[in-house]
């Protein structure tokens, strides 16, 4: 079965979206991904992370939940990333990563949960500890990346999960107010960054142009502002600008369109451990999302690996962003262009501190289970 989801995720996108919208698809999903047969950590020992599949692999485009995962491995927690379609079972960055829940602790778990309908699995399980993590806004789910489900399926389970699960956080402030009314001990918890990672100098990539870089990393979504983009782009024909990452096939004829400038460079998605190359290496992070309801709830991470990076970073006014320190806000093309002008003349943006790492933001998650005597199977 695994073989058989590993061998679907590979069809064209259209043909992918309709075996995902047979009935029974999400039930055979749950069923390859088999059932939990190791025993779990002894009482007093810290409980196994558990990461159940989604549409999240290791590797690819490295988002909050793998940081957050390798936090819990640094501090001590077993961790298991479950995904089917790896080739077998390896461990990486200190989690282990196995194809199938059958190679993950039956009980003395911590369920790390940031889709809502992957509750289904939760009864796999014995008497579980349920993390509950919204990353962003649910109708991110409405205008989705590749292989990510519809808001329809996310919104009926989200209620469930919010009353099951013994932690909730959210990313930014946005979410927390909103949030808040429902679980009055739901934690802010902003997003990080490996801060030594894209601090340490890494060489720079030799597909990037030369001259002022403008650059953008990150998923080339349908929140992306493509006007905006475009009217800055055309307006500073002296600067390349660079987008780096996945291209939703929602958006691949904006792609095509943009990429017929004379100066922007499609260069698609590259390694995750590449992105410190490219970062370091632009003159300017840029950060085009439209600002919208769903846009509200988003934290970049893109900001914070700017910051860690020296590289100065200019965004529109997403509510996260305007509130980060050396990040530039614009609400106009003509603001836009201006900002960029301002950073390229800077020599380096705000510099990191280990206050934004994925350690120190994990910090609180650990004491609040500590706090709760879940952090360690009793």
């Amino acid at each position: 079965m695994s073989r058989l989801l590993g061998w679907a995720s590979k069809l064209p996108h259209g043909l992918q979206k309709a075996l995902k919208s047979l009935p029974g698809a999400a039930y055979l999903r749950m069923l390859a991904a088999g059932t939990p047969t190791l025993a779990g950590p002894d009482p007093g020992e810290q409980r196994a992370v558990v990461y159940l599949p989604t549409w999240l692999q290791w590797e690819a485009m490295r988002q909050r939940p793998q940081y957050l995962l390798e936090s819990f491995a640094r501090a001590g927690y077993p961790v298991y990333f479950v995904d089917p379609r790896e080739e077998g079972s390896r461990m990486a960055d200190g989690v282990q990563i196995v194809t199938s829940l059958r190679d993950v602790p039956v009980s003395g778990v911590i369920l790390y949960v940031h889709f809502a309908p992957v509750r289904r699995m939760f009864r796999l399980f014995e008497d579980p500890v349920v993390l509950y993590d919204i990353l962003d806004d649910l109708s991110i789910y409405e205008r989705s990346e590749t292989g990510m489900p519809t808001r329809s399926r996310v919104a009926a389970h989200h209620p469930a999960v919010m009353e099951r699960a013994d932690v909730v956080v959210v990313s930014n402030g946005v979410l927390f107010e909103r949030y808040g009314q429902t679980r009055p001990d739901v934690m802010l918890v902003p997003n990080g960054v490996d801060v030594e990672r894209f601090s340490t100098p890494a060489p720079k990539p030799d597909d990037l142009p030369a001259g002022p870089i403008v650059g953008y990393h990150g998923a080339v979504a349908p929140w992306f502002d493509f006007e905006l983009f475009t009217l800055v782009a055309t307006s500073c024909p002296d600067v390349q600008f660079v987008l780096v990452g996945p291209i939703d096939p929602d958006v691949a004829r904006d792609v095509e369109r943009v990429a017929g400038l004379p100066n922007v460079h499609v260069l698609g998605e590259r390694a995750s451990s590449s992105m410190p190359g490219y970062v370091q290496a632009f003159d300017v992070g840029a950060i085009w999302f439209e600002v919208n309801r769903m846009t509200r709830g988003v934290s970049p991470l893109k900001m914070y690996e700017c910051r860690a990076a020296g590289t100065p970073c200019v965004a529109t006014p997403l509510p996260a962003c305007v509130a980060e320190p050396g990040v530039i806000t614009a609400d106009t093309p003509e603001r836009f262009v201006a900002a960029i002008r301002d950073a390229l003349a800077r020599t380096s943006g705000v510099p990191a501190d280990p206050s934004i790492g994925w350690d120190a933001r994990l910090a609180p998650v650990l004491e609040r289970l500590a706090a709760l005597g879940l952090g360690r199977v009793r």
